[in-house]
């Protein structure tokens, strides 16, 4: 457990990943840490103001270029359920994959959870297993695999799992990507909770984080550090990857950049780059069957549509995702 890197001790939460992914392969010389520094090391507080009903904590850290930073900046505001992420990249020059990757403890019955996104162009089952029997490691759905139903993805045991649910079969560890569409003003990613009584969705612009990757880890690993008890648990990932193999794999020609999708950001010394991300919580009523869609009610609020035919108004900034505002 102590080689570990810190972000496989502590893993919950929602971590800024730069560069994102297992990064096992060296680059330039360079072995970067499991999602990078950020989401490892300590930051540096910079300030932390309270004005005109909301709250700002601004902190940054270098990266492991020479002159590269980032700066975090997180936002709540009086009477909005949402919380506002900001990262700021400067002086950076390389090509590298980024995510967020909010951590979800989901309760453990299966299905218990209902899994919605915006309609994406395209899903794909993760390229290998995460881990193989030898290993004490099992997944459920077949690798390497196009999903055109999210209801239907096909196991290894023949059949299929309905993966807009969660959990899906104890014991098995899995993930899936999907392309979001660039054409959206924003696109959701919603996971509702009906027997808890909450509402979780998070908003992302999809010109900046081009995929959303489900890390479902329900004790399918049990060497350590996860030893089977990491159960439940849900990665509702925003990030511009090749799923989670790391920074190699996300900058060379793959199968997702062949079919005409970006796995990388391409950063430039002299140009910041801006990534926003917005999450939220809201209480629903038990027999709340999940989300159709997520829309723009006006410039502070969002409209959750229901399955049902639910309208749920939600003060929420949108346009917070523009890296202009």
């Amino acid at each position: 457990m102590e080689d570990a890197d810190w972000i496989i001790r502590l893993l919950r939460g929602d971590f800024f990943c730069l560069p994102f992914g297992s990064n096992v392969e060296p680059v330039g010389g360079r072995k970067y840490l499991l999602h990078g520094r950020t989401s490892n090391d300590c930051w540096e507080p910079v300030s932390a103001v309270t004005a005109n009903g909301e709250t700002s904590l601004v902190v940054r850290m270098e990266l492991d270029e020479p002159g590269s930073e980032v700066q975090k900046t997180v936002r709540v505001v009086d009477g909005q359920p949402v919380i506002y992420q900001r990262h700021v990249v400067r002086g950076l020059e390389m090509k590298s994959p980024v995510a967020h990757h909010p951590t979800l403890q989901c309760p453990e019955s299966p299905g218990s959870a209902i899994v919605d996104l915006s309609t994406p162009l395209a899903g794909f089952t993760i390229p290998a297993p995460v881990d193989i029997p030898e290993n004490k490691g099992y997944g459920l759905l077949v690798p390497n695999v196009t999903i055109t139903d999210r209801a239907k993805v096909p196991t290894v045991y023949g059949g299929f799992a309905d993966t807009t649910r969660y959990p899906l079969r104890r014991g098995h560890e899995d993930g899936i990507m999907y392309v979001s569409d660039p054409a959206r003003d924003f696109v959701f990613t919603s996971v509702t909770m009906p027997e808890k009584g909450l509402l979780y969705f998070q908003l992302k612009d999809p010109r900046v984080f081009s995929e959303t990757l489900f890390w479902m880890s329900d004790g399918g690993r049990y060497s350590a550090p996860f030893s089977g008890r990491v159960t439940g648990v849900l990665g509702a990932e925003e990030i511009t990857g090749y799923f989670w193999d790391g920074i190699k794999p996300s900058t060379e020609p793959n199968a997702i950049t062949g079919k005409g999708f970006r796995t990388c950001v391409d950063f430039k010394r002299g140009t910041p780059q801006d990534f926003r991300l917005i999450i939220a919580t809201i209480p629903v009523s038990k027999d709340f069957a999940g989300v159709t869609d997520i829309v723009r009610k006006d410039r502070r609020a969002v409209t959750i549509i229901g399955r049902k035919g639910e309208r749920i108004d939600v003060p929420c900034e949108v346009d917070y995702l523009k890296a202009s505002s």
